[in-house]
């Protein structure tokens, strides 16, 4: 699916290289400051702001991987991503309320929510990968992201795309990556994890970015978002929009090749929402979708992985508005060629997490794949000796063409509702939030990963402990 002519792809490029070399980026990171003073980007010298030459982003992308492999705990939950692929994913960055299971309200999230929902999606087959819907918010302040990545590594074995914010927390990040492969050559060569970076927009570098030092340094797999707001942070057009936030990501993606050229980076700038009867960011309006097929077109052009949105919606509940924003979301991005979907699972436009939420998207993310999957068509699907064989009398039941195509041909849904009214009345005559409800229960008591060894468990408590007993010392 495609929205621009590559005239208009041409011009957003263009616009998106004069906004960093005219109006550039601002950061309190001296961190930041250096490395692009360091390679001739000119530095203001008293607001710290950063024009970057055209010529320093154009050779940058002529540095990023064309294609990034992505691995999870298990090596069978590989992810290649290249044009074509599309995986969807659990969740996005923690969110502090998570939706009761029992009671149904949002409520302060745990860790205890993050073993959960982690094992949650661990178990859902459409979900090729792991991010939050909840957050460790029990945990002692300044350790929250270590906590849960180390209950996350415990739960599941698919990738994990987590938010590191800063180099401290990017650093021990790292460490318990390397930890769970057997070392830093070993989490190189197959990285289980990528931090997840975002800019401030408009133009706007805080040092919580520094993540994406710590992570090109060690070469491991940057995701770089860049989202500014329609009318609010962002200029009041989808395009011009887009070309911002675009700047934004390019300028991640310099900063990644600078620090260690060929770091994966995956792209992931977008169209920001704000309805403007609330300022609120809007995770299911028709342009936020618009720009996530301007973000693979970009993409295509510039050669590089994508990374956008998909199951957010912006209702409260996980009732008929949810499933029809999430899937429209869902279906745009994976129909414009969005290598990894995400934000699986929320709800209220991100604010909390919602496991019958995620039950749902998995779901949704089913069908989609099933459509992407397409049909064959050739002599054994179009199947002309077997409509010989039936003739205008038979039926395909019980032959044997349709036992061996029946499956693969027809997706079968594990959660919606095909039956007839009586026999769905028989059963109880169940909601979709009642029938999620269920199915989260049961595969919350029989899904269990496989278990990390007791030694590589014992380090990653220590490496948190030891960052509790540091920052405490601060």
């Amino acid at each position: 699916m495609s929205m621009l002519t590559y005239d208009d792809v041409q011009k957003i490029h263009a616009t998106s290289l004069d906004i960093l070399e005219q109006v550039g980026i601002t950061t309190k990171s001296q961190k930041i400051i250096n490395i692009f003073r360091d390679h001739g980007a000119n530095i203001h010298p008293t607001d710290g702001s950063i024009k970057i030459p055209n010529e320093l982003v154009k050779d940058a992308l002529k540095k990023v991987p064309k294609e990034t492999r992505l691995y999870g705990r298990n090596p069978s939950n590989e992810l290649i991503l290249e044009r074509g692929r599309v995986y969807f994913g659990l969740g996005g960055t923690p969110l502090d309320q998570i939706v009761d299971l029992e009671s149904g309200n949002p409520r302060a999230s745990t860790k205890k929510d993050v073993e959960d929902a982690t094992r949650l999606g661990d178990s859902l087959q459409n979900y090729a990968f792991i991010m939050s819907i909840g957050g460790a918010f029990d945990a002692p302040h300044g350790t929250q992201h270590l906590h849960e990545l180390e209950t996350v590594f415990a739960n599941t074995e698919k990738f994990v795309v987590w938010a590191l914010p800063g180099a401290y927390n990017a650093k021990q990040a790292i460490r318990m990556a390397s930890v769970v492969v057997g070392g830093m050559e070993e989490l190189r060569r197959r990285p289980i994890l990528s931090c997840y970076s975002e800019s401030i927009s408009p133009l706007n570098f805080s040092t919580e970015n520094e993540d994406l030092i710590e992570f090109a340094t060690a070469g491991m797999p940057v995701f770089f978002t860049g989202c500014p707001m329609m009318g609010v942070t962002g200029p009041a057009t989808v395009s011009g929009t887009y070309a911002l936030g675009n700047a934004e990501t390019l300028a991640g993606l310099t900063l990644s090749q600078l620090v260690n050229p060929g770091t994966p980076f995956v792209y992931g700038p977008g169209v920001g929402v704000a309805d403007l009867r609330n300022l609120r960011f809007s995770f299911a309006a028709p342009e936020y979708a618009m720009g996530h097929i301007i973000q693979s077109q970009m993409a295509e052009f510039y050669q590089i992985p994508t990374f956008g949105w998909g199951g957010c919606p912006d209702s409260k509940v996980a009732d008929t508005q949810a499933g029809a924003e999430a899937m429209l979301m869902s279906l745009m991005s994976a129909l414009s060629g969005t290598n990894m979907i995400h934000c699986c699972g929320y709800l209220s436009g991100s604010q909390y997490g919602s496991m019958e939420m995620a039950v749902i998207c998995d779901e949704i993310a089913g069908m989609i794949q099933r459509l992407l999957a397409g049909v064959d068509v050739d002599k054994e699907s179009l199947a002309l000796d077997v409509v010989r064989e039936v003739g205008a009398k038979g039926n395909y039941l019980t032959h044997k063409h349709t036992r061996m195509h029946l499956r693969k041909e027809v997706f079968v849904p594990k959660l919606f509702d095909r039956e007839s009214e009586s026999i769905w009345m028989s059963k109880g005559g169940k909601n979709i939030q009642e029938t999620a409800k269920e199915r989260v229960k049961k595969l919350l008591n029989e899904h269990h990963p496989s278990p990390l060894p007791e030694g590589t468990k014992a380090a990653l408590g220590r490496i948190v402990r030891e960052a509790e007993k540091e920052l405490k010392a601060e």
